[in-house]
């Protein structure tokens, strides 16, 4: 009976010690969590919350909701709401951009400063600039995307061009042999989709063009460190990069410029680009899948976006991390505090972001392979480096750079009317620039 007794003994202790009877702590009872996106289909996290819910005894269920598919503004609009309402969830999908604007509705992470020196180490340097604040870590990132080049291989081929451009100086030289005009002053064939930002002829994602040009220039883009903008301020002792910036990206759509190869007549254009009417285009990652949904024969190649110079590479991140929403409402009868979910709900973030544990899934590994996203995880982007579609972005990564934005939407919007204005004679360059960034200084004073 005794040995019996024992060998029972034995067998649960080593049941628990491996998980099979793993036991929920009594102080609180287990909490459901909700998770909020925009991009990503609930599948992407299926395996992912139910190794969580077996790891953390404190959480009964994940559940992950796409709130709009896509639409930036609107699921700003539609959290906002809900936060306010004491509605939403309790993790949410934060873009690289909003800690200056929505960083008083998100929870740090708790004991961040003991934190600081693993997060450097594991993710890239961008993600430290936009998601710590005052040794505090109110997000971290899910993946990081970067502007890089598509090319048309055919296109560059028929021009003699044996690969695509990595400066800004060889853009110029390829931009003379792609681009084809007719007698009348038509445009047949354009090299590279740059000049414009509003219909028609509007070109995708002119506002961060823009930026990483300044960014490149060595434009510092934020005054002392303030919210305050400053295109022409240089950290690196040049003299108006905001200006050299404007200037050289307008080009391309000034017919009295030999950089002349984009006008009101041209598509959109990623749509230019899908069509052939265009060799070349600046954009983020997810715009391959689309395309080859749109063309599977489209024959195209990503390389990385042209830089100033050799060993001198600045790129451009926008990307999406998650965070902890601070306040929700609890239930008196809940059994555990807004201090216990917002403990848990951060231990679901680590899990889903971090270098995984013994014994636990690589949840990063897992969304990044399903949503064929470039990392944000140093030792995943050495993994992907040499990936033939998102080689180009993952090694981006540890060198982008980006600023703080009191509002990312209000201030793309600023930056496409004043591609506009240029474009429309309506201001000089550097009339439109100090207009743009009197708005933003006006934005800040709100």
């Amino acid at each position: 009976m005794k040995t019996k007794i024992l060998f029972l003994s034995i067998v649960i202790v080593s049941l628990t010690l491996s998980g099979c009877l793993k036991k929920k702590p009594k102080a609180i009872p287990q909490m459901p969590l909700e998770v909020w996106g925009i991009f990503d289909d609930s599948d992407v996290y299926s395996n992912i919350n139910t190794a969580f819910e077996n790891a953390d005894p404190y959480v009964s269920k994940v559940k992950y909701r796409k709130i709009v598919d896509r639409n930036i503004k609107e699921f700003e609009k539609t959290l906002t709401n809900a936060l306010a309402n004491g509605t939403g969830p309790d993790i949410i999908y934060f873009k690289s951009s909003w800690l200056p604007k929505h960083g008083d509705k998100i929870a740090p992470m708790p004991n961040s400063q003991d934190a600081l020196a693993g997060f450097k180490k594991t993710f890239v340097d961008v993600a430290y600039h936009d998601f710590v604040y005052k040794n505090n870590i109110f997000a971290k990132p899910l993946y990081c995307d970067t502007l890089a080049l598509y090319y048309n291989s055919n296109l560059l081929n028929q021009a003699g061009i044996v690969g695509p451009p990595a400066t800004w100086d060889e853009l110029k030289k390829d931009t003379k042999l792609l681009t084809k005009i007719d007698k009348f002053g038509n445009i047949k064939q354009s090299a590279i989709a740059l000049g414009r930002a509003k219909t028609p002829g509007a070109v995708n994602r002119a506002g961060d063009i823009v930026m990483l040009m300044m960014m490149q220039g060595g434009a510092t883009m934020n005054l002392n460190d303030t919210l305050q903008a400053e295109f022409n301020k240089s950290d690196q002792d040049r003299s108006d990069p905001g200006v050299i910036a404007l200037n050289f990206f307008t080009a391309f759509t000034n017919s009295a410029t030999p950089l002349y190869t984009w006008n009101t007549k041209m598509p959109y254009s990623t749509d230019a680009f899908r069509y052939g009417q265009t060799a070349m285009m600046i954009n983020y990652s997810y715009w391959y899948d689309r395309l080859k949904k749109a063309d599977p024969k489209l024959d195209f190649n990503i390389a990385p976006v042209p830089q100033p110079g050799p060993n001198k590479a600045v790129n451009y991140a926008s990307y999406w991390g998650l965070a902890v929403v601070k306040n929700k409402p609890i239930s008196t009868n809940a059994g555990y505090t807004n201090e216990d979910r917002i403990r848990e709900a951060w231990r679901y973030v680590n899990f889903v972001t971090n270098r995984p544990t013994q014994g636990n899934i690589d949840a990063t590994a897992e969304y990044l392979t399903k949503t064929h996203k470039p990392a944000a995880r140093r030792d995943l982007v050495e993994k992907q480096k040499n990936d033939p579609v998102l080689g180009a972005f993952a090694e981006q990564a540890l060198t982008a750079k980006s600023w703080r934005q009191v509002d990312n939407l209000a201030i793309d919007e600023i930056f496409v009317d004043m591609i506009d204005a240029v474009n429309r004679g309506a201001m000089s360059i550097s009339e439109a620039i100090n207009n743009a960034e009197a708005r933003i200084d006006a934005l800040v004073r709100k």
